[in-house]
Formats: C-alpha cells, sequence, structure tokens
C-alpha cells in the first residue's frame, strides 16, 4: 500500500458526515433496544428479591450482573463512539477529552472520600481499598452517563451537518428524515431512562450504605486484635486508626452494623 492509499483511508476511517452519523445512531439505537430488554429483566429481578425479602446475597448478584452489563454497553459504545471520533480530529478536542477524564475522575474521589467519611467517620485514607473501590464505581458511574450523553450530541451533530450542507438539504428525502425520526424516539427514551435510574441509585443510601460496610469489613478491617475489654466482644472486625485509637464493628442485626471509636487495652 502506497502512501497515498494509506492517507486516503485514514482520511475516510476518521471522516466524520451526515452518513456516517445516521448509521451509528441507527446501529446504536438497535444495540440499545437489546441492552434495554436485558435492564428491564434485571431490573424486574431486583425488585422482587427486595420486596420478597430474599437472602441480601442475591440482590447483590443482581447488582453486580447489572453493573456487568452496563460495563459491557460501555465497551461497546466507546469502541466506534461518533462523538469521541468528531473530538479526536483536533488538538481542542483532545484537550476536552482528557479534561472531562480528569474531571469525572477528581468527582469520584471526592465522592469516595465523602461517602467514607459519612458511614464510619474516619479519614477515607484508612479505608484505603473500600475508597479505591468506591472511586472506580464512580468512576464508572459518570462514565456511562457522558458516553449516554454523545447519544444526544450525535443527534446534534447530525441535524448540524444536515442543516449546513446544501446538498444534503436538496438530496435528503422527507420520508428518510422522518424514517430516521422514528427509530432515535426509543434510543433517547432508553438513554433518558438509564440515566435516570443511575442519579436515582445514589438516593437510595440505605442498600448502598450496607454494601459498602460488608465490603469494608471484607477488605480494610482485621479480625485479629489483642487488645481487651468490653467494647471487643463479639465484633466483627477491628480497623487500626493510630497506635492507640480502633474502629470496631459490631453487627447488630443481619447485614447490619455498629461503628465505634474505641481505645485499645492491651
Amino acid at each position: 500500500m502506497t502512501n497515498d492509499e494509506k492517507k486516503a483511508t485514514v482520511t475516510s476511517e476518521t471522516k466524520i458526515n451526515i452518513d456516517t452519523i445516521r448509521e451509528w445512531l441507527i446501529r446504536t439505537t438497535r444495540m440499545f433496544a437489546r441492552f434495554a430488554l436485558i435492564l428491564a429483566v434485571l431490573g424486574t429481578a431486583l425488585v422482587s428479591s427486595i420486596r420478597l425479602h430474599l437472602p441480601f446475597y442475591l440482590s447483590y448478584a443482581i447488582v453486580l450482573i447489572i453493573s456487568a452489563v452496563l460495563f459491557i454497553m460501555l465497551v461497546i459504545i466507546s469502541i466506534e463512539n461518533i462523538v469521541y471520533k468528531y473530538l479526536k480530529k483536533s488538538i481542542w478536542g483532545q484537550i476536552v477529552i482528557y479534561l472531562l477524564v480528569a474531571l469525572i475522575s477528581a468527582l469520584s474521589y471526592l465522592w469516595a472520600i465523602g461517602e467514607i467519611n459519612r458511614i464510619f467517620l474516619v479519614d477515607a485514607s484508612n479505608l484505603a481499598l473500600t475508597s479505591t473501590l468506591l472511586t472506580a464505581i464512580q468512576f464508572f458511574k459518570y462514565a456511562v452517563m457522558a458516553l449516554l450523553s454523545s447519544y444526544f450530541i450525535a443527534i446534534g451533530l447530525y441535524f448540524f451537518y444536515r442543516k449546513s450542507d446544501s446538498k444534503v438539504i436538496n438530496s435528503a428525502s422527507t420520508s428518510d428524515s422522518k424514517q430516521l425520526n422514528k427509530k432515535i424516539i426509543p434510543g433517547v427514551l432508553f438513554v433518558v431512562t438509564v440515566v435516570a435510574c443511575l442519579l436515582s441509585v445514589g438516593k437510595i443510601s440505605k442498600y448502598s450504605d450496607t454494601m459498602i460496610q460488608a465490603f469494608a469489613l471484607k477488605v480494610d478491617f482485621y479480625s485479629y486484635h489483642t487488645c481487651t475489654g468490653a467494647d471487643f466482644k463479639d465484633i466483627e472486625g477491628v480497623l487500626f486508626l493510630s497506635a492507640s485509637d480502633i474502629l470496631v464493628a459490631k453487627k447488630v442485626e443481619p447485614m447490619t452494623w455498629e461503628f465505634k471509636k474505641v481505645k485499645c487495652e492491651p
């Protein structure tokens, strides 16, 4: 392949026009329809498990499956994202991408720190693995919302190109436009629904707090200690804050713990 052929190939791959945007919107809408069906089934199962008071680990497993499905969707959208291709064509677009990633990372980290302070009333540095997990989860949530937002941006780009390109206006038929609009509507409804669900999940603190506490007890708390006293009887774990200060976790109900800062008495 000659240099001219290589250059032509790269240009054709990175060129963004009304046809590529239309094709991407149609493909993405079809993909949304498949994922909508899967998420609807999983969402129904999650609500049923909570209402029927089934074992907590079942609800936790369903949440993990939903996260996996959203992650797969995130990867698929990222591979051929029309907005990403549009932005990376220019240096300013690349700067926007880097700034967006940095902003999402910072917001995710700050949220994780705030949650740990609220739940455990200790500095987040004492629960390094838990704070890392929470940061990753929140980053994933923001990333899903950002990529889903690219669907609306692509719609805006489509109408921008359609309006600015006089040749397209003269050649495009009214029936084609109506057909595309009908295909876009289900995709818009799906994106709005998923974003609304992601926003509402953050408001349900009862179950999210329980999951955070259960994870922290497994990865950041210790079962072995040499402290004595009434505060250390029937505890689930200890977290060493300093040479003498210790955070103890005591189970008060099934999947419910009480955290208390005490002094260690050897």
